[in-house]
């Protein structure tokens, strides 16, 4: 049955669990203490972040300030960059992440000399601050996503979703370590397209419509590959709808469509206006010599194997696949835009050079799925406690608390650098499954991957 949004307030058992993750998260997240060693702004971070201290204290979206004799350390170490073909400057990462991580950014640059601290962009005001934008839109994420499972499931079947999401997956860890990275907020945008889709079907108007084309822009934004999203509020409004023709037609009406491009347009229109002044052309691809490789895309190991197979790692979502069988014959016009979405996404995201997606854990690229395999999930809690047996349902939850438990303990293996970043084989698993510290000869079982030859396509 399907509920309205707001017949959610008797969920008691969701809104707890909402509550001790939030908890969780947080406490987590400030006893590891990564932005007191300047541990946040790292790798791809440096790159997704760099906007906001060019923009708002150097004047200087060329970075050429990071040559300037008085700048800091810090930041000189913290900045790099591309080069165009003819030398300009450009950032390879869009600035979605930057956009998010604003008024976090904000709050410590005008917070940071009150405190002592340098307000150069770097120092650990900064770091703390997108460390509490990750946990912020986390903590939102799963407000949202409890109010979509409500309208489909109920309150036990969302409860238990969003606590194999949140610390049964490897989304835990991009939640609370490596913080800043794309994934957790690409989790955010994505579950508030859903959300936004759903109300806008409910009754379609001018804002609604807006609304849900400014919101793909932003996904898109975040992370380009975003863009297959665009395809739910599609694929949804036609499958509710009934009849393919009178959907089409109705979704090409100008009350519809204007309204939809513009707000994607105005999502993206900042990554627009930066290109053309970095390079010289709207559209600009920055990722140089890196590239997919479409006619070889790695499913096998990008789901099974050892380096960082999606499912070795994050065992549990094995029930967020199974489950939109059950999806579909329940909630088809949910199913039907995930099950187009998924295999073109993992087609696009195995098909890059690096399938593995360098120093990870588990397969990170997966984990901007998560909302919509949080629907196959429920769909498959709600199968099992819908057969009202006993033993079935008590093994389940078994299961559930084992995996849950699994993803922690490897989390913290991942940490202490007891799973490799990227060498893992078979071998290394074996040799370190539920053990604390290195075995011995543990770097004769490690397989570092050759990025050189991945590029030119031996993967």
């Amino acid at each position: 049955m399907t509920r309205k949004f707001s017949n959610i307030s008797k969920a008691p058992r969701s809104f707890s669990v909402v509550l001790i993750m939030s908890i969780l998260l947080v406490f987590t997240v400030l006893n590891i203490g990564h932005w007191k060693r300047g541990g946040v702004i790292v790798s791809d971070i440096q790159s997704y972040y760099s906007y906001l201290p060019a923009i708002f204290i150097y004047d200087d979206l060329s970075f050429q300030y990071k040559y300037e004799e008085d700048t800091p350390d810090v930041v000189k170490n913290n900045l790099w960059y591309l080069e165009t073909a003819d030398g300009e400057p450009v950032q390879k990462m869009s600035s979605g992440l930057a956009l998010l991580y604003s008024p976090f950014f904000f709050v410590a640059h005008a917070t940071a000399g009150s405190f002592g601290y340098d307000p150069n962009g770097y120092s650990p005001p900064y770091q703390l601050a997108l460390t509490l934008s990750s946990v912020f839109y986390a903590i939102l994420s799963m407000f949202v996503m409890r109010a979509i499972l409500l309208r489909f499931f109920s309150d036990t079947t969302s409860a238990t979703t969003i606590a194999i999401l949140y610390a049964g997956t490897n989304l835990f860890y991009y939640i609370m370590n490596e913080s800043a990275m794309s994934h957790n907020y690409s989790v955010f945008i994505i579950t508030l397209i859903i959300y936004s889709t759903l109300k806008w079907s409910d009754s379609i108007n001018i804002k609604r419509t807006f609304l849900t084309g400014l919101l793909c822009g932003l996904a898109v934004l975040v992370r380009p590959i975003n863009g297959l999203v665009v395809l739910f509020p599609i694929l949804y409004f036609m499958v509710k709808s009934g009849g393919i023709k009178q959907s089409f037609d109705s979704l090409l009406e100008p009350k519809v469509l204007f309204p939809a491009f513009l707000g994607g347009f105005l999502g993206i229109l900042p990554q627009l206006i930066y290109w053309k002044a970095a390079t010289g052309d709207w559209i600009y691809y920055s990722y140089n010599e890196e590239g997919f490789f479409l006619s070889d895309p790695q499913f096998l190991k990008g789901l099974f194997s050892f380096r960082k197979g999606w499912l070795i790692y994050t065992p549990l979502m094995i029930l967020g696949l199974i489950g939109l069988i059950p999806l579909y014959k329940k909630h088809r016009a949910l199913a039907v835009p995930t099950i187009v979405i998924l295999p073109i996404y993992m087609y696009v995201i195995f098909s890059w050079w690096c399938w593995w997606y360098g120093g990870s854990f588990g397969m990170r690229a997966m984990i901007d799925m998560y909302p919509f395999l949080a629907l196959g999930l429920a769909a498959a809690i709600h199968w099992v406690l819908n057969q009202r047996k006993t033993v079935l349902t008590v093994n389940f939850y078994a299961l559930i608390v084992i995996g849950i438990g699994l993803n922690q303990w490897q989390t913290y293996q991942y940490r202490k650098g007891i799973i490799h970043w990227d060498g893992m084989t078979k071998e290394a698993y074996k040799a370190v499954f539920w053990h604390d510290n290195y075995p011995p000869n543990y770097d004769s079982y490690i397989d570092r991957p050759d990025y050189d030859a991945a590029k030119r396509g031996d993967r």
